[in-house]
């Protein structure tokens, strides 16, 4: 290769092998935490929390909930939001059975939440894995992991949707966010935003009466515990529970959670389809494992989440190492690989893309543009566990950003 080309390269290494789907739709193999805001920034979790209850419950999944932290917010606070999530919080404890134990607002004892996250991760194994579902900033999360066993962190998998759970925020300063979490052991799930299909209206204003409309079969069930869904939804003033589609993920292997899939689980006691293997898996380029000569760039509104990362100022040859370690995906299979790139300044750049140490597809050169492009691959065999690569140069004053590293299914 050229000493002017960037190359992202995913490594030759492999680590240990991905669990399988958690839930075959019958039995969930592992145990859940959960951590949220709503006492801060967004009421959403007012709603997003007893609705994500509500999903475990409704799946038959509610026993392995070994842990739940919520008002996490530890920077700035609103008392009266603080109450709202906990009339919320010990609604659904009531409604849907849960143990109150394993319920703790930080707001009242941040110690217990974290020492309550440490034992949740210490007890876990290969047969008996932890997914810890990230509905508000990294903060809580980090101590928790941070004060448990480095050895057990492998079989943790943190699952978040949002740049502000990932603790990327304009208008807050976090003491830690996503960047460091990662590098503790524990592997990252990045689905899709589920503000999607989960929320009706923007943020920052009270929703209207259109906006609500297709939410009205909560307000008028025959189920009383979903118009109690209704009720939390409506304290918010708007029509948004949004982080509830993570656990509509975890327990379905679906990114794509909306309005009647709820409805269908919630009131109509419809079980969903479990989705294993997912389709497509991206791997967004700030969840590498390992970022050699790439800095973090945000607010990007073309990149996906508004987050990439881009060649360090003055290097001309950088790595990216991404680790296919993701939940419902197929143990081995063959996919057509998409890299989201672009290239800019005065030089072009040349990428490459290798799965476990063996380049797959020919490399190429990518000229300085101003937009984001895709460049795909076909017909490559991945195995859970291994690490994904592409290694780079670019000529001088070139620069390259990635995007994320996507995974679609050859059927």
């Amino acid at each position: 290769m050229r000493p002017e080309s960037l190359l992202l390269l995913v490594g030759a290494v492999a680590i240990a092998a991905a669990p399988p789907g958690p839930f075959d739709g019958k039995s969930f193999r592992g145990r859940i935490a959960w951590s949220a805001d709503g006492n801060h920034n967004d009421e959403d979790d007012w709603a997003a929390s007893p609705t994500a209850l509500a999903i475990f419950a409704a799946a038959g999944v509610k026993d392995r909930l070994v842990h739940f932290d919520y008002n996490n917010i530890l920077t700035s606070t609103n008392p009266e939001w603080e109450r709202e999530h906990e009339i919320s919080i010990r609604g659904a404890i009531e409604r849907f059975g849960y143990n109150p134990r394993i319920f703790h607002d930080c707001r009242k004892n941040v110690h217990a939440a974290v020492d309550s996250i440490a034992r949740a991760i210490n007890a876990s194994s290969a047969a008996d894995p932890l997914y810890f579902i990230l509905a508000g900033p990294m903060e809580v999360p980090y101590l928790g992991i941070m004060k448990s066993n480095p050895a057990k962190r492998r079989f943790v998998s943190c699952i978040s949707h949002s740049r502000w759970n990932d603790g990327f925020a304009r208008h807050y300063i976090f003491s830690y966010n996503k960047r460091a979490v990662i590098p503790t052991g524990i592997r990252w799930v990045q689905i899709a935003d589920q503000n999607a299909g989960l929320s009706t209206g923007p943020f920052g204003r009270r929703h209207t009466a259109e906006e609500w409309a297709p939410w009205l079969w909560m307000r008028d069930s025959p189920v009383e515990p979903v118009r109690f869904l209704w009720d939390r939804l409506r304290a918010t003033g708007r029509a948004d529970c949004s982080d509830a589609g993570m656990a509509y993920f975890l327990v379905t292997g679906d990114e794509s959670a909306d309005i009647a899939k709820l409805r269908d689980m919630l009131e109509k006691g419809v079980r969903p389809r479990v989705i294993d293997p997912r389709p497509r898996v991206r791997l967004e380029a700030e969840n590498a494992l390992t970022l050699e000569q790439f800095d973090l760039e945000a607010n990007d509104r073309g990149a996906s989440h508004q987050l990439h990362v881009k060649l360090v100022a003055g290097a001309k040859r950088g790595r990216l190492i991404v680790p296919f370690d993701q939940p419902y995906t197929a143990h081995r299979g063959r996919y057509e690989i998409q890299v989201h790139y672009r290239s800019e300044g005065a030089a072009s750049c040349h990428y490459e893309l290798s799965v476990a140490g063996l380049r797959r597809g020919a490399p190429w050169e990518a000229p300085a543009e101003v937009g984001w492009r895709v460049h795909a691959i076909s017909g490559v065999p991945v195995s859970a566990g291994e690490q994904l690569a592409v290694t780079a140069e670019c000529g001088s004053g070139g620069t390259a950003h990635l995007d994320f590293v996507e995974l679609w299914l050859n059927r």
